[in-house]
Protein backbone atom coordinates (compact mmCIF):
# COMPACT_ATOMS: atom_id res chain seq x y z
CA UNK A 1 0.00 0.00 0.00
CA UNK A 2 1.21 3.14 -1.12
CA UNK A 3 2.14 6.25 1.45
CA UNK A 4 -1.27 7.46 3.02
CA UNK A 5 -2.86 10.90 2.47
CA UNK A 6 -4.32 12.71 4.64
CA UNK A 7 -5.24 15.90 2.95
CA UNK A 8 -7.22 17.88 5.61
CA UNK A 9 -5.79 17.12 9.53
CA UNK A 10 -5.78 19.75 12.22
CA UNK A 11 -1.79 18.72 13.37
CA UNK A 12 -1.24 21.47 15.45
CA UNK A 13 -4.31 20.16 18.12
CA UNK A 14 -2.55 17.24 18.99
CA UNK A 15 0.39 19.05 21.06
CA UNK A 16 3.63 17.29 20.70
CA UNK A 17 1.87 13.64 20.33
CA UNK A 18 1.81 15.14 16.06
CA UNK A 19 5.73 13.83 16.10
CA UNK A 20 4.07 9.83 16.25
CA UNK A 21 2.29 10.91 12.15
CA UNK A 22 5.46 12.21 10.95
CA UNK A 23 7.28 8.52 10.71
CA UNK A 24 6.80 8.19 7.22
CA UNK A 25 3.43 6.55 7.04
CA UNK A 26 1.76 9.43 6.48
CA UNK A 27 1.62 12.42 3.81
CA UNK A 28 -0.67 15.18 5.44
CA UNK A 29 -2.29 18.44 4.64
CA UNK A 30 -2.03 19.91 7.67
CA UNK A 31 -4.34 22.87 8.20
CA UNK A 32 -4.84 25.53 10.52
CA UNK A 33 -7.81 27.41 12.53
CA UNK A 34 -6.94 30.55 12.86
CA UNK A 35 -3.49 33.12 13.03
CA UNK A 36 -2.07 31.39 16.15
CA UNK A 37 -2.24 27.82 14.98
CA UNK A 38 -1.55 28.82 11.65
CA UNK A 39 2.22 29.94 12.95
CA UNK A 40 2.29 26.19 14.71
CA UNK A 41 1.60 24.82 11.37
CA UNK A 42 4.41 26.59 9.71
CA UNK A 43 6.90 25.36 12.22
CA UNK A 44 5.42 21.90 12.19
CA UNK A 45 5.95 21.98 7.86
CA UNK A 46 9.62 22.60 8.76
CA UNK A 47 10.26 20.00 11.23
CA UNK A 48 8.76 17.49 8.82
CA UNK A 49 9.09 16.91 5.24
CA UNK A 50 5.99 15.03 5.01
CA UNK A 51 3.91 17.97 6.26
CA UNK A 52 2.54 20.72 3.51
CA UNK A 53 1.41 23.36 6.04
CA UNK A 54 -1.86 25.24 4.92
CA UNK A 55 -2.70 28.39 6.73
CA UNK A 56 -5.64 30.46 7.45
CA UNK A 57 -9.08 30.85 9.74
CA UNK A 58 -11.73 28.10 10.26
CA UNK A 59 -15.16 29.86 9.47
CA UNK A 60 -16.16 29.15 13.17
CA UNK A 61 -13.88 31.21 14.09
CA UNK A 62 -14.45 34.10 12.19
CA UNK A 63 -16.43 36.06 14.73
CA UNK A 64 -13.76 36.46 17.21
CA UNK A 65 -10.69 37.37 14.43
CA UNK A 66 -10.29 41.01 13.17
CA UNK A 67 -10.57 40.25 9.60
CA UNK A 68 -8.24 42.72 8.43
CA UNK A 69 -5.33 41.98 10.78
CA UNK A 70 -5.94 38.56 10.25
CA UNK A 71 -5.59 38.37 6.65
CA UNK A 72 -1.96 40.43 6.94
CA UNK A 73 -1.02 37.74 9.45
CA UNK A 74 -1.90 35.24 7.10
CA UNK A 75 -0.43 36.71 3.76
CA UNK A 76 2.95 37.56 5.74
CA UNK A 77 3.04 33.72 6.51
CA UNK A 78 2.37 33.18 2.71
CA UNK A 79 5.41 35.61 1.82
CA UNK A 80 8.19 34.90 4.41
CA UNK A 81 7.68 30.97 4.54
CA UNK A 82 6.67 30.18 1.40
CA UNK A 83 3.53 28.20 2.38
CA UNK A 84 1.21 27.31 -0.72
CA UNK A 85 -2.29 26.44 0.83
CA UNK A 86 -5.02 28.40 2.69
CA UNK A 87 -6.81 26.18 5.27
CA UNK A 88 -9.24 25.17 6.79
CA UNK A 89 -11.39 28.47 5.15
CA UNK A 90 -14.51 28.92 3.95
CA UNK A 91 -18.32 29.47 4.72
CA UNK A 92 -20.95 27.96 7.35
CA UNK A 93 -24.33 28.48 6.89
CA UNK A 94 -25.20 25.14 8.69
CA UNK A 95 -23.78 25.73 12.22
CA UNK A 96 -22.84 29.50 12.45
CA UNK A 97 -25.81 31.14 9.65
CA UNK A 98 -25.68 33.89 12.85
CA UNK A 99 -21.90 34.72 11.72
CA UNK A 100 -22.10 34.66 7.49
CA UNK A 101 -21.61 38.24 6.71
CA UNK A 102 -18.06 38.42 8.40
CA UNK A 103 -17.15 35.02 7.18
CA UNK A 104 -18.07 36.03 3.55
CA UNK A 105 -15.73 38.93 4.51
CA UNK A 106 -13.05 37.10 5.59
CA UNK A 107 -13.09 34.04 2.92
CA UNK A 108 -13.16 36.72 0.04
CA UNK A 109 -10.14 37.94 1.31
CA UNK A 110 -8.45 34.40 1.70
CA UNK A 111 -9.38 34.27 -1.97
CA UNK A 112 -7.92 37.60 -3.04
CA UNK A 113 -4.52 36.08 -1.15
CA UNK A 114 -4.85 32.74 -3.17
CA UNK A 115 -4.99 34.59 -6.36
CA UNK A 116 -2.40 36.30 -6.18
CA UNK A 117 -0.26 33.85 -5.01
CA UNK A 118 -2.06 31.14 -6.98
CA UNK A 119 -2.32 29.40 -3.84
CA UNK A 120 -4.47 26.10 -3.21
CA UNK A 121 -7.13 26.00 -0.50
CA UNK A 122 -9.37 23.52 1.86
CA UNK A 123 -12.24 24.38 1.74
CA UNK A 124 -15.38 24.21 4.68
CA UNK A 125 -18.51 25.16 3.03
CA UNK A 126 -20.72 23.10 5.38
CA UNK A 127 -24.36 24.37 4.15
CA UNK A 128 -23.01 26.92 1.76
CA UNK A 129 -21.48 24.64 -0.74
CA UNK A 130 -22.80 26.36 -4.26
CA UNK A 131 -21.71 29.92 -2.63
CA UNK A 132 -17.93 28.77 -1.99
CA UNK A 133 -17.77 26.86 -5.14
CA UNK A 134 -18.82 30.50 -7.22
CA UNK A 135 -16.60 32.41 -5.28
CA UNK A 136 -13.49 30.02 -6.16
CA UNK A 137 -14.28 30.15 -9.87
CA UNK A 138 -14.76 33.94 -9.68
CA UNK A 139 -10.83 34.54 -8.39
CA UNK A 140 -10.09 31.67 -10.49
CA UNK A 141 -8.20 29.44 -7.91
CA UNK A 142 -5.75 26.68 -9.16
CA UNK A 143 -6.63 23.97 -6.91
CA UNK A 144 -9.21 23.45 -3.71
CA UNK A 145 -9.96 20.43 -1.82
CA UNK A 146 -13.59 20.12 -0.76
CA UNK A 147 -13.33 19.02 2.86
CA UNK A 148 -16.01 16.36 3.96
CA UNK A 149 -18.30 17.46 1.61
CA UNK A 150 -22.17 16.57 1.57
CA UNK A 151 -23.65 18.98 -0.82
CA UNK A 152 -25.80 18.46 -3.53
CA UNK A 153 -25.10 15.98 -6.63
CA UNK A 154 -25.36 18.13 -9.34
CA UNK A 155 -22.94 20.49 -7.65
CA UNK A 156 -20.18 17.61 -7.37
CA UNK A 157 -20.41 17.02 -10.58
CA UNK A 158 -19.39 21.16 -11.26
CA UNK A 159 -16.88 20.60 -8.82
CA UNK A 160 -15.57 17.57 -10.35
CA UNK A 161 -15.53 19.27 -14.11
CA UNK A 162 -13.54 21.80 -12.61
CA UNK A 163 -10.28 20.27 -11.72
CA UNK A 164 -11.28 20.27 -7.68
CA UNK A 165 -11.11 17.37 -5.18
CA UNK A 166 -13.36 15.65 -2.91
CA UNK A 167 -12.30 14.96 0.75
CA UNK A 168 -13.43 11.91 1.69
CA UNK A 169 -13.28 11.03 5.42
CA UNK A 170 -13.59 8.11 7.82
CA UNK A 171 -17.07 9.45 8.63
CA UNK A 172 -17.47 7.17 5.26
CA UNK A 173 -18.35 4.46 7.84
CA UNK A 174 -21.15 5.47 9.53
CA UNK A 175 -22.62 8.71 7.60
CA UNK A 176 -24.89 7.66 4.30
CA UNK A 177 -24.72 11.14 3.00
CA UNK A 178 -20.94 10.99 2.53
CA UNK A 179 -21.09 7.28 1.17
CA UNK A 180 -23.93 8.48 -1.85
CA UNK A 181 -20.78 11.35 -2.56
CA UNK A 182 -18.48 8.71 -2.77
CA UNK A 183 -20.27 6.47 -5.31
CA UNK A 184 -21.28 9.58 -7.04
CA UNK A 185 -17.34 10.53 -6.91
CA UNK A 186 -14.85 9.42 -9.94
CA UNK A 187 -11.63 8.12 -8.18
CA UNK A 188 -9.82 10.50 -9.26
CA UNK A 189 -11.28 13.38 -8.01
CA UNK A 190 -10.97 11.88 -4.23
CA UNK A 191 -8.30 12.08 -1.84
CA UNK A 192 -8.79 10.76 2.15
CA UNK A 193 -8.71 13.18 5.19
CA UNK A 194 -9.33 12.12 8.49
CA UNK A 195 -10.12 15.89 9.94
CA UNK A 196 -8.41 14.62 13.21
CA UNK A 197 -8.69 14.87 16.25
CA UNK A 198 -12.46 15.15 16.03
CA UNK A 199 -14.90 13.28 17.47
CA UNK A 200 -17.93 11.91 15.02
CA UNK A 201 -20.76 9.65 15.76
CA UNK A 202 -18.71 7.69 18.07
CA UNK A 203 -15.80 7.61 15.96
CA UNK A 204 -12.15 9.22 16.93
CA UNK A 205 -11.08 10.47 13.62
CA UNK A 206 -7.28 10.55 13.06
CA UNK A 207 -4.84 9.65 10.35
CA UNK A 208 -4.70 5.64 11.67
CA UNK A 209 -7.90 5.57 10.77
CA UNK A 210 -6.88 6.37 7.07
CA UNK A 211 -6.28 2.08 6.27
CA UNK A 212 -9.78 1.74 7.05
CA UNK A 213 -10.96 4.20 5.16
CA UNK A 214 -9.25 2.98 2.12
CA UNK A 215 -11.37 0.01 2.59
CA UNK A 216 -14.18 1.10 2.81
CA UNK A 217 -13.40 3.06 -0.05
CA UNK A 218 -12.59 -0.42 -2.17
CA UNK A 219 -15.31 -1.68 -1.12
CA UNK A 220 -17.94 0.66 -2.61
CA UNK A 221 -15.97 1.44 -5.45
CA UNK A 222 -14.97 -2.17 -6.26
CA UNK A 223 -11.86 -1.29 -6.78
CA UNK A 224 -8.56 -3.09 -5.06
CA UNK A 225 -7.55 -0.97 -1.98
CA UNK A 226 -3.89 -1.15 -3.15
CA UNK A 227 -5.30 0.20 -6.07
CA UNK A 228 -7.11 3.13 -4.27
CA UNK A 229 -4.56 3.79 -2.51
CA UNK A 230 -1.90 4.39 -5.19
CA UNK A 231 -4.69 6.36 -7.29
CA UNK A 232 -5.19 8.36 -3.97
CA UNK A 233 -1.71 9.02 -3.50
CA UNK A 234 -1.35 10.07 -7.66
CA UNK A 235 -4.00 12.10 -6.98
CA UNK A 236 -2.41 14.32 -4.05
CA UNK A 237 0.57 14.65 -5.92
CA UNK A 238 -1.49 16.78 -8.52
CA UNK A 239 -2.95 18.71 -6.01
CA UNK A 240 0.71 19.35 -4.66
CA UNK A 241 1.78 19.98 -8.15
CA UNK A 242 -0.98 22.28 -9.08
CA UNK A 243 0.30 24.90 -6.63
CA UNK A 244 4.18 24.70 -7.41
CA UNK A 245 5.05 21.49 -5.51
CA UNK A 246 6.58 18.11 -5.74
CA UNK A 247 4.52 15.05 -3.59
CA UNK A 248 5.70 15.06 -0.14
CA UNK A 249 7.85 18.17 0.06
CA UNK A 250 6.25 21.05 2.35
CA UNK A 251 8.67 24.63 1.78
CA UNK A 252 11.51 24.85 4.25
Amino acid sequence: MSILVDSHVHLHEYGDGWRSYCDGRYLMLAVSDDADSSVVTVRLGRECAHVVPAVGVHPWNAARVDVSETLRTVERLVVEHGIRFLGEVGLDRAFHPETFDVQLRLFEGFLRIASDYGLGLSVHAAGAWREAFEMLRRYRIPAAVFHWYTGPPDLLEEIVAEGYFIGINPALLVQKKHEAVLERSPLDSVLTESDGPYSYRGLTLGPEMLRRLLERISEIKSVDVDEVSKRVAENFGRLLSSVGLRSGVSPR
